[in-house]
């Protein structure tokens, strides 16, 4: 979100643009930009192939499925640690380096903000899913203008009720910024913001390559993707909690 005589205009035309843009606008140029909304309810998988930076620079491979199946492995000098996984019913992890060779099933509470993320753009349909969207104006992200929507997942569920900001781009129509809150755990409250950049294109959709994670400032996660292939799933056991 960008930029008195000449600043006074500025922040005049500014608020006037945001005045004439809706939620709604913005979100359905948003999906115009990046392949339209049929091909994006069309999407099933997709499988992500890169390195992911956590202290050190480790080969990422992410696997994703509809409606909620997901999978996060990452190759440690030839060993692969199973971040995170959710087969649709049960979240597990495999960590070698813990001290264990055998893949754990996560608690309820860790295992909440997987199981209730969902495959599907959120802001397709998002009032048949029970989401309230609304436009917040405009802010400044790294010196790019950006929408500010605020987005309450589940709204008539306080209980299971989550709050988002997300930050689209005013010329592209992408989003170069999230904000959300953990959920769950010791951190339970804290802000952490999400970037992105780098927009490819994969079979007429539009995704972005490069993804970057913060906490006060401070860099916790990135991932950078080299090969994406999408609806290309078909064996759900990749998510599978394996049995001994």
């Amino acid at each position: 979100m960008k930029f008195r005589i000449v600043f006074v205009l500025v922040l005049l035309m500014g608020g006037f643009a945001a005045n004439a843009q809706t939620a709604d606008e913005i979100l359905a140029k948003y999906f115009a930009n990046t392949g339209g909304i049929e091909k994006w309810k069309a999407l099933k998988s997709w499988t992500q192939k890169g390195k992911a930076w956590q202290g050190q620079e480790f080969p990422m491979s992410m696997y994703a499925k509809t409606p909620n199946k997901m999978k996060l492995v990452i190759n440690v000098q030839g060993t692969e640690l199973v971040a995170q996984a959710y087969d649709g019913t049960t979240a597990w992890m495999l960590n070698p380096f813990a001290g264990g060779k055998d893949p754990v099933k996560m608690d309820d509470e860790m295992a909440k903000e997987i199981k209730d993320e969902e495959f599907e753009e959120e802001f397709i349909d998002y009032k048949k899913k029970g989401h309230e969207v609304t436009l917040e104006g405009t802010e400044e992200i790294d010196g790019v203008k950006c929408y500010k929507i605020k987005l309450v997942k589940n709204k008539n569920n306080p209980k299971d009720d989550a709050t988002e900001l997300h930050f689209f781009d005013a010329e592209n129509f992408v989003p170069i910024m999230q904000v959300s809150y953990v959920k769950v755990g010791p951190q339970k409250g804290t802000e952490v913001k999400t970037y992105m950049s780098d927009y490819q294109e994969v079979n007429g959709l539009m995704f972005p390559f490069s993804m970057e994670q913060k906490v006060d400032g401070k860099t916790i996660f990135k991932a950078n993707t080299e090969t994406m292939t999408i609806n290309d799933i078909t064996d759900d056991s990749i998510f599978a909690f394996p049995k001994k």
